[in-house]
């Protein structure tokens, strides 16, 4: 083989980056390998549609990663040594319905309830009780987030044995829907709440998805939800910056097309061109589970058949990224923009649900269900002076009902106008003479920037019951290592926990510290 390393990295995502930096600061010489011309994965900005113009590509909002000590107790100086920022808007995010009303959710509980209540008193006063209730026990869930998760049937277990875990154990199993109907009563107020937790790729009705919303207010009125200063993928400098101050090394272009093996012992790569790389320590793999055993000889044949058997979101995203001369005006009044998150639906409940019908059969239907950012209100840098960035992101089905997957590159032009259409209907301004360019990704697009965005979505696998904790991926995948092959590591959204940027490569991290007898508690002081 070529030269050698301790740790050799497939992909440059947040999650693989998050872990490879905790071992380089442990003394492992890692080398990270990136088979696209840029880094991070989906975590990405760039001037993606006009010079100045800085997007991000998926990525917008940090939200659960500001629960992780990676960020709350700053464990490996991103940002008191490697320059990450963040902006913290008091408005987290907005629904504004077709008939241009609004509902906005605040970082303050106060706040939101009164903009809730403006519809209807009653759930206000709902909304408080789901509120404190959620931040009672979102302890016990971030206290398993960011390290390995309990087996799955000794996590039941211990819920079972309280009258708050025996909740949290009912919130689970039942669909979004079925707990906005329990606790409000007002559909524009469901709606708002169910298209949040929408942002997920979770749809109303699917059971054992629950969790989602049962958490949601505990996270909105605990932890600042973050928009990084410059761009999404100040977070991936950040920890390249932390990487290379512990003498790691990156390389693009540079696509892994097998592990090489000792034995049953990962011990390197070999590269499409034919290059073999060593890692004498041990492999992490940005490897989504239905492509693992393209990657591994040898698999045991269970292990395999349950990755592949693996589920990804019953829906898939689409994104319009614009250039505007000036920032958009809504209907719906300067608030309900003012957010980090700006929603768009139908006003009434069973339209909403009608278009995830919708989208089992192939079809868009004749509303669009989109969340937009304007980020550069918050962060100045994104865009020349007086002129603004936004990203419209929709949702679609995978398989088109005419042409199936192929239809969206057929069809895009007219995908592209269609979306655009729908979200003029809510701006003021939103005509050509606003639009300085415009550039639209299909969900082919989505999947074309990783493979780990299988069928359009963006967190690897569906985030169902069956797909959680300590199944997550699946039961023999779920310890970030992979049975039968040593020091072969998993690291990425479709690992524990699910999510968007989770930061949840510090579980894999703590998994390989412990497997190599490195004391990560000392690590991280």
């Amino acid at each position: 083989m070529a030269a050698a390393y301790d740790i050799v990295v497939i992909g440059s995502g947040h999650n693989g980056l998050v872990a490879a930096s905790y071992l380089a600061k442990a003394g492992q010489k890692v080398l990270v390998l990136e088979q696209n011309d840029w880094f991070g994965g989906g975590v990405v900005t760039s001037e993606l549609v006009a010079p100045g113009f800085r997007h991000d590509w998926h990525s917008a909002t940090h939200i659960i990663i500001q629960a992780n000590p990676l960020i709350l107790r700053d464990e490996l100086g991103l940002l008191s040594k490697h320059g990450l920022r963040y902006v913290h808007p008091e408005g987290i995010f907005s629904t504004i319905f077709d008939d241009q009303s609004a509902i906005v959710s605040y970082a303050d509980l106060d706040r939101t309830c009164g903009s809730i209540s403006a519809l209807s008193p009653r759930d206000g006063d709902a909304y408080r009780r789901f509120a404190m209730k959620s931040k009672a026990i979102l302890p016990l869930i971030t206290a398993g987030m960011f390290v390995p998760p309990a087996p799955q049937g000794a996590f039941w277990a211990l819920l079972d044995q309280s009258p708050e875990g025996r909740e949290i154990m009912h919130a689970a199993q039942k669909s979004l829907l079925d707990l906005v109907n329990e606790w409000f009563e007002n559909e524009k107020v469901k709606i708002h709440l169910l298209k949040f937790a929408n942002e997920l790729l979770i749809a109303p009705e699917e059971k054992g998805t629950g969790l989602a919303l049962y958490t949601m207010p505990g996270f909105v009125h605990t932890y600042p939800s973050g928009i990084p200063v410059g761009g999404s993928s100040a977070l991936v400098d950040a920890l390249m910056s932390c990487l290379k101050a512990h003498g790691a090394e990156f390389r693009k272009n540079a696509a892994v097309e097998k592990i090489v093996l000792n034995g049953t012992r990962a011990a390197g790569v070999r590269l499409a061109g034919g290059e073999t790389v060593a890692a004498k320590t041990a492999v992490i793999g940005q490897i989504h589970p239905w492509l693992l055993d393209s990657y591994v000889d040898g698999l045991d044949p269970r292990v395999a058949a349950n990755a592949k058997a693996t589920t990804t979101a019953s829906f898939s995203i689409m994104a319009g990224h614009l250039a505007l001369n000036a920032a958009p005006r809504y209907h719906a009044g300067e608030e309900a923009g003012r957010v980090a998150l700006v929603n768009f639906a139908p006003s009434r409940l069973e339209d909403y649900r009608r278009i995830f019908d919708d989208f089992r059969y192939g079809d868009l239907g004749g509303h669009a269900i989109m969340a937009a950012h304007v980020n550069s209100q918050f962060d100045p840098s994104r865009a020349p002076a007086g002129k603004a960035t936004l990203s419209v992101f929709g949702f679609g089905p995978w398989d088109l009902r005419d042409g199936g997957s192929a239809g969206w590159e057929t069809r895009k032009e007219e995908h592209a106008a269609w979306l655009l259409g729908q979200y003029r209907h809510y701006c003021a301004n939103m005509d050509d003479a606003n639009i300085v360019a415009y550039k639209y990704d299909s969900p082919l697009d989505v999947l074309s920037h990783t493979p780990t965005f299988q069928r359009g979505d963006v967190g690897g696998v569906g985030k169902y019951l069956h797909q959680f904790g300590g199944h997550r991926p699946t039961a023999e995948l779920a310890q970030y290592a992979v049975p039968g092959i040593e020091r072969l590591y998993l690291a990425g959204t479709f690992m524990h926990p699910p999510g968007g940027v989770t930061g949840g490569g510090r579980a894999t991290a703590v998994k390989i510290c412990a497997d190599l007898g490195i004391d990560f508690e000392r690590l991280t002081k």
